[in-house]
């Protein structure tokens, strides 16, 4: 059986959009991150506690993750696969100033740039695997290859690249699992390849 991309969010150039669809457009400000989650009307306090990287994750996650047909899917059959170029770098140097004095204990928590799947998991609750892989470009080859074995035995996995620093913020995940005939009315589904999942990244 064929594993197909059911749904796909980005964030870039100050929007975020969802399978083609623009939701939030913000105008230049340094605080980008924090007004798309008010835009999104989102009730989720301990976002604003998060790093850089992981509100990013969150804000991806969240267009995707609450969709109808995907919200029931079993949370233990779900994994995480995501990938940058940076790591934790922007965390890493804040903190890394903050030894000056006194570190921070709220930012040496996310100076592993994996503690964004964490958060993703912990707000929708998905226990499956999960991994992060750090790659000097965006690698579509390795997040088909690697999905393709984690849904041997997990129903669906959430794959993406998240990379941000002070110039550049840079997202976009997508949702991989099966058709079925309770989603297949939802949107047209591509079929999981790495031409696609470039196609998607790059347009």
């Amino acid at each position: 059986m064929s594993n197909y991309i059911l749904s796909y969010t980005k964030i870039k150039n100050n929007c975020l959009w969802h399978n083609d669809k623009l939701v939030s457009k913000i105008g230049e400000t340094d605080n980008f991150l924090e007004e798309t989650y008010k835009s999104l009307d989102l009730a989720y306090p301990k976002f604003f506690k998060m790093d850089a990287l992981s509100k990013l994750g969150v804000l991806c996650a969240e267009q995707i993750l609450t969709d109808e047909s995907i919200r029931l899917l079993p949370k233990e059959k779900i994994a995480v696969v995501l990938s940058n170029k940076n790591s934790s770098l922007q965390t890493d140097v804040a903190y890394a100033k903050t030894m000056r004095d006194f570190p921070s204990p709220s930012l040496f928590v996310y100076t592993l740039p994996n503690i964004v799947t964490g958060e993703i998991a912990i707000k929708h609750k998905i226990t499956g695997e999960n991994a992060f892989f750090i790659e000097p470009t965006f690698n579509a080859d390795l997040l088909h290859n690697y999905t393709e074995l984690l849904l041997q035995e997990s129903e669906a996995v959430l794959c993406g690249w998240l990379s941000i620093d002070e110039k550049t913020c840079d997202g976009f995940l997508y949702f991989v699992g099966k058709q079925t005939e309770s989603n297949q009315k939802k949107i047209n589904f591509i079929k999981h390849n790495p031409t696609n999942i470039t196609q998607l990244y790059t347009n």
